[in-house]
């Protein structure tokens, strides 16, 4: 792997935005069930991504593993 960033919220930015993106759809009503718009995806579907995106995250912080930005700086080594 290349330099490592300093923290968590830079380790780990893409993660982190995928659950804010989520948050956020939810927070302005992009769900399939307000919008009837089936891209929106249901409620039950977003809090299951969520809920997978937050497992995933803390599983990778807790195990030290590399997050996507170092997964993806190791392709091009």
């Amino acid at each position: 792997m290349g330099e490592k960033r300093l923290g968590i919220f830079d380790d780990y930015s893409y993660e982190i935005l995928e659950i804010k993106s989520i948050l956020t759809e939810m927070e302005n009503g992009r769900i399939y069930e307000k919008t009837g718009a089936r891209m929106d995806g249901s409620l039950p579907y977003k809090v299951q991504k969520l809920r997978e995106k937050l497992n995933d995250l803390l599983t990778k912080i807790d195990k030290q593993a590399p997050s996507a930005h170092d997964e993806i700086d190791s392709l091009f080594e």
